[in-house]
């Protein structure tokens, strides 16, 4: 059986909620859920000088994931809520 590890993932908004951007975490890879868990708070305490409202959210991953590229594609719903949904990258592009 896999190890389940986590993505944190933070998101910052403007009081109108029209521009949202991720923030940046130290750590996004998690070795676990309860340490996402864990990490949340103080993230969110760290990042949220800048923005007016934040979304944080752990997204379990197998752990082997972890060691090769993924992709992450996150939306705010209308109710606040973070969707979140992990991906394989396959096909990654450089641009200038």
């Amino acid at each position: 059986m896999e190890q389940i590890a986590a993505v944190l993932l933070l998101v910052g908004c403007n009081a109108e909620m029209s521009t949202c951007r991720e923030i940046p975490v130290p750590e996004p890879v998690q070795v676990s859920m309860d340490a996402c868990e864990t990490a949340r708070p103080l993230a969110m305490r760290l990042a949220g000088a800048g923005e007016t409202k934040l979304f944080s959210t752990c997204v379990p991953m197998a752990s082997a994931k972890g060691k090769s590229s993924v992709s992450l594609a996150w939306a705010l719903t209308r109710g606040g809520q973070l969707s979140v949904e992990l991906g394989d990258s396959n096909n990654l592009v450089a641009a200038r």
